[in-house]
């Protein structure tokens, strides 16, 4: 076989995959996310990435997220 094998063959293949997922009516707007190559399968998770509203803020302090969601259910601001 004299084909060149890819220099980077899982980024290839993830590529592939995206353009595959995208061409498809149950999977467009997804991507490939974690891949695991065993002996005798080939395993590929699917995320769709989503953006979410808000602003960044920088503090000073740690900060508990399960606090912020809270203040933010209750529309509280500091």
């Amino acid at each position: 076989m004299t084909d060149e094998l890819p220099s980077k063959p899982t980024l290839r293949i993830r590529e592939a995959l995206n353009e595959l997922l995208q061409r498809n009516e149950r999977t467009h707007g997804r991507e490939v996310g974690e891949m695991y190559l065993g002996p005798d399968l080939f395993i590929a998770r699917l995320r769709q990435p989503r953006v979410v509203e808000g602003q960044w803020e920088d503090t000073e302090r740690t900060v508990d997220l399960f606090d912020l969601i809270d203040d933010h259910k209750r529309g509280d601001e500091e």
